[in-house]
């Protein structure tokens, strides 16, 4: 199980607090999940901290966190009325009705009916390969993460920066294949307990060992920085002139 010797190794390196968390979208539901009702942004939180969390229709307490996550469908109806009314009137979030609807149709959308359960829980702790690896982060620590994960092609990401933290954190990079910076949205950051400093990067587990293989070879990660002469004599030129 090679993304436990993962999860020791960036822990240590990039000093995170908690674990990064395996994402993994399973027909199966997960042992040793704690019981009860849970949001997609609070199981986040849980789960960097040891907690195993399965996410279900049944049981997510979000209903936008269930349809984008594509557990279930999006809210229709009453439920729907009264979504665009809040995020409109009552957060303030948009504008209009017509800004929200054109924030979801230009995103990504859901992936609905690819299964029963989102398991959430520290990478270390997962039994299968995850879809995901999130971490959660300090702008220094994002920063090292995206240049080490680019050491080896020099490929920029291309993210999506709006919408749902779920929706940023999750659904985008699972049905993408890439990886993806979050601020989350401004109701989670208001909710729950994420730190001013703190967003996500969310990386496929495909591009784990790219980055843990950079480690050793990259400043952004063990390397030693060394600055050929030539270099730093034309930098002292310039400081000069």
């Amino acid at each position: 199980m090679q993304w436990r010797e993962y999860s020791h190794k960036l822990k240590q390196v990039l000093e995170l607090e908690g674990s990064p968390v395996a994402v993994t979208y399973s027909m199966e539901p997960a042992d040793g999940a704690v019981p009860g009702k849970h949001s997609v942004c609070r199981a986040i939180l849980d789960a960097r901290s040891g907690k195993i969390i399965n996410l279900t229709k049944e049981n997510s307490s979000c209903r936008g966190g269930t349809w984008h996550l594509g557990l279930g469908p999006k809210p229709t109806g009453d439920a729907d009325r009264a979504l665009k009314d809040f995020l409109v009137n009552g957060e303030k979030l948009f504008c209009s009705i017509v800004a929200f609807n054109r924030a979801m149709m230009l995103a990504t959308q859901p992936p609905l009916g690819l299964a029963e359960n989102v398991i959430l829980c520290p990478l270390e702790k997962a039994t299968k390969a995850p879809d995901l690896a999130l971490f959660l982060v300090n702008s220094e620590q994002a920063c090292r993460l995206i240049q080490l994960a680019t050491y080896w092609d020099g490929i920029s990401p291309r993210t999506e920066l709006i919408g749902a933290g779920c929706h940023q954190a999750i659904a985008y990079p699972v049905l993408s294949g890439e990886i993806n910076v979050t601020f989350m949205d401004w109701t989670a950051r208001r909710t729950r307990p994420y730190k001013p400093s703190e967003l996500i990067v969310s990386v496929p587990y495909h591009r784990l060992k790219g980055i843990v293989d950079a480690i050793d070879v990259c400043t952004a990660g063990t390397a030693k920085l060394e600055i050929p002469e030539g270099f730093q004599t034309a930098v002292n030129e310039a400081e000069q002139a």
